[in-house]
Order: structure tokens, then sequence, then C-alpha cells
């Protein structure tokens, strides 16, 4: 399914995800194991795969999200209120002082999101703002 969605060209421009084969996917996904520093999670409504979320980068202080829903169906739906909710409580589980992510100047309904989820901005570029959301104990 992430091919269908990622090759999609409007997810494709949101995510910021660069050209990329069949190949180069199943390459990615075959080290996904030997990956340090990486976890991902596959995300399912009932029984129906709709996207995928993941924290990498990981180091003892921080970490970056990153996460898509793929199915258009699903989007406005406050599914990505709960990913982003689920992708604190791994970070404070591992106990990390701050989460970081990248996001497309131009999505707006990420931005939203992230500044309701308490990210800060930290810098940006032409294309990409950069925010982070300390960690409280």
């Amino acid at each position: 399914m992430s091919w269908k969605w990622l090759t999609d060209p409007e997810i494709k421009r949101l995510t910021m995800t660069p050209d990329f084969t069949r190949e180069d996917q199943g390459r990615w996904f075959a080290g996904l194991p030997a990956m340090k520093g990486y976890l991902i999670w596959g995300l399912k409504c009932n029984s129906t795969p709709i996207g995928a979320m993941g924290l990498k980068n990981l180091t003892a202080v921080d970490t970056e999200y990153w996460g898509y829903i793929g199915d258009r169906r699903f989007w406005g739906m406050g599914i990505g209120q709960r990913l982003m909710q689920f992708a604190l409580e791994q970070a404070m589980r591992l106990n990390l002082k701050s989460i970081y992510l990248r996001v497309h100047r131009g999505n707006d309904r990420a931005l939203r999101l992230y500044e309701k989820s308490g990210f800060d901005l930290e810098r940006e570029d032409a294309d990409v703002r950069i925010m982070r959301r300390k960690l409280e104990r």
C-alpha cells in the first residue's frame, strides 16, 4: 500500500517523499530490522491499512517524528491527533527530552495539528519547517 500512497503526487508533495523505485522500496523494507534508531508502525482502521508512522534518528535525548495517512478516505477524521498522541507517549516512554519533525510549509492540516500538539517552530527553509516539542514529565 505504501507504494500507492507515496507515489500519489499530493501525498508525495505533502510528505516530501523523494523519487524512488519499487526496488528502492524493497531494499528499504528489507533493511528495516538492521536500522538503528528507527521505530515504525503500520496504521490500520479496523482491518484496513491506512498509513504509517514512526520515530527516526533516535538518540538518548530526542527523535524525529514522521507519519502520514495514505488512504484519503480517512483524512479529516482526527486520526492524526491519535498518531501524535501515540508518538508523544512513545517518546516519553523512552525518556526523551524532545521530539521534532519536518513539515512541508504548504501542509496546512499538519501544521495546525503540530501547533495544537505543542510544537514550536525551530527553523525554516524555503519549503520545510522544522518544529520541536519539549517533553515534560
